[in-house]
């Protein structure tokens, strides 16, 4: 299985230079979808995925789910 590394960052859609949260985070087969929600592995979230780039590294930018 191919594992993929992403820097997430909270944002807005666009905002891939926002704040990161979490750098490294795996995931397998080229990563999370738009609107797929994650849990981080330090048990942050539900965020829901908002945007994503692969270009100049890969990127995930997300907003808190729920609430």
């Amino acid at each position: 299985m191919n594992r993929v590394l992403w820097s997430v960052r909270e944002g807005s859609v666009g905002e891939f230079d926002a704040p990161e949260i979490m750098g490294g985070y795996r995931s397998a087969n080229g990563g999370p979808r738009l609107g797929d929600v994650l849990v981080l592995p330090d048990g942050s979230g539900p965020w829901r995925v908002i945007d994503r780039t692969e270009a100049g590294g890969n990127v995930l930018v997300v907003e808190l789910f729920g609430d």
